[in-house]
C-alpha cells in the first residue's frame, strides 16, 4: 500500500474500534492503585519452567496451555494460552505477542506463514484477557485488558510479561533451539518491558506501545478511556506516574544489550506516535532499527518484515555454532 492508503487503513481501524467497542463500555479506576516496579523486579525470582502445562497437536497447529503465575480471578484468563503454528522442518523458534483489542487472529496468517516457510515455529502467545482468555462478562476481547481501571490494566500488563517469561522459557527448554522473542503493538511494549529487566538472545519489537500515559492521553484511539480517566479525576500527570516504570520508554537500566534487540516501525503510523520510535531508539541505544513503508496496521502485509525476523532468528542459530 501507499502513504495515503496507509494512513486510512489506521484512521478506519481507530473508528471503527471507537464506534463497536470502546465507546460501548465505560470504567472506573480502582481505588487501591498499584506501580509495577517492584513486581517487574520479581522476574528474576519467577519459576522459569511453568507447572502443568498441557500441549496438544494436530498436523502443524498446536495449542500450548498452563496456569499463569498471576491469578486474577477470572478463570479463562489465568489460564495461559499459546496457538503453535509449526514448520516442516524447524531450525529456530519464534514467541509472538500480537496487539490490544483484536478478535482476529487471521490478521498473522500472511506473517506466520512465511515464517514458517523460513523454517520457524511460531508460537503465538494470547494475551490476558483476549481471545479464548477473554471472561464471560467482557463485551469484546481485550476490554478488561486495557481500560481507564488502572490497577486492572497495570495487572495484566504484569501478567503478560511473566506470562511471556514463562511461555518462552518452556518453548526454549523444550525444543533446544534457538528463540527470538516478537511482538507487535502492545505486545512489542510487552516484549521490550521483558527485555529491560530479563537478559534476552533476540528482541524483534514492532510498531512498539512505549509510552501508554502518553498515548492514552493523546491518541484518538483511547479517547474514551480518556474520558473515563477524566470523568474521576485523573488527571495526565498522575496517570504518568503510575506507570512510569512500567512503560518501555522509562525503563532503565537495560538489561539486554542493544545488539540483541531490533525495532521495526512503521513510516506511516497513526495509532503510535513515529516521534517515540525515535525517542525509544536513542534511550536504548539501539542501532538495529528498520522502517516500513506501511501504517500501523499493515506492516504486517508487508513481506519483508518476517523475512527480516527470520534472518535476525538465524543469527541466533549461527551464533550457537560459533
Amino acid at each position: 500500500m501507499n502513504e495515503a492508503s496507509s494512513r486510512y487503513v489506521d484512521r478506519f481501524a481507530t473508528e471503527r474500534l471507537i464506534k463497536e467497542k470502546l465507546s460501548l463500555v465505560h470504567h472506573a479506576p480502582d481505588p487501591r492503585g498499584t506501580r509495577l516496579d517492584a513486581s517487574l523486579a520479581s522476574l528474576a525470582q519467577l519459576p522459569a519452567w511453568p507447572a502443568g502445562v498441557e500441549e496438544t497437536r494436530e498436523g502443524r497447529r498446536g495449542r500450548l496451555c498452563f496456569p499463569s503465575a498471576i491469578a486474577t480471578g477470572h478463570p479463562n484468563n489465568d489460564l495461559v494460552q499459546c496457538r503453535c503454528h509449526y514448520a516442516a522442518n524447524p531450525r529456530g523458534n519464534v514467541v509472538f505477542v500480537h496487539g490490544l483489542y483484536e478478535d482476529n487472529l487471521q490478521l498473522y496468517d500472511f506473517f506466520i506463514s512465511l515464517l514458517n516457510e523460513q523454517a520457524l515455529d511460531v508460537y503465538l502467545l494470547l494475551l490476558p484477557y483476549h481471545y479464548g482468555r477473554t471472561p464471560l462478562s467482557s463485551h469484546f476481547s481485550g476490554e478488561l485488558f486495557w481500560s481507564a481501571d488502572i490497577h486492572r490494566s497495570a495487572l495484566a500488563y504484569q501478567q503478560a510479561v511473566y506470562d511471556l517469561f514463562q511461555l518462552t522459557s518452556f518453548v526454549q527448554h523444550h525444543t533446544g533451539r534457538p528463540v527470538a522473542i516478537a511482538g507487535f503493538s502492545m505486545g512489542g511494549g510487552i516484549v521490550l518491558s521483558l527485555a529491560a529487566r530479563i537478559p534476552l538472545d533476540r528482541v524483534f519489537a514492532i510498531n512498539p506501545v512505549c509510552n501508554m500515559s502518553e498515548l492514552v492521553w493523546d491518541s484518538a484511539l483511547f479517547a474514551p478511556i480518556r474520558q473515563d480517566l477524566e470523568t474521576h479525576g485523573v488527571s495526565l500527570q498522575a496517570l504518568r506516574g503510575h506507570y512510569s516504570q512500567l512503560e518501555p520508554l522509562n525503563a532503565g537500566p537495560i538489561a539486554t544489550g542493544p545488539q540483541h534487540i531490533v525495532l521495526a516501525h512503521s513510516l506511516y503510523d497513526q495509532i503510535n506516535d513515529p516521534a517515540n520510535y525515535d525517542l525509544l531508539a536513542r534511550r536504548w541505544q539501539l542501532t538495529r532499527v528498520l522502517s516500513y513503508k506501511a501504517g500501523h496496521l499493515n506492516i504486517l502485509r508487508v513481506p519483508r518484515l518476517p523475512m527480516d525476523l527470520a534472518s535476525f532468528t538465524m543469527e541466533a542459530a549461527a551464533d550457537e555454532h560459533l
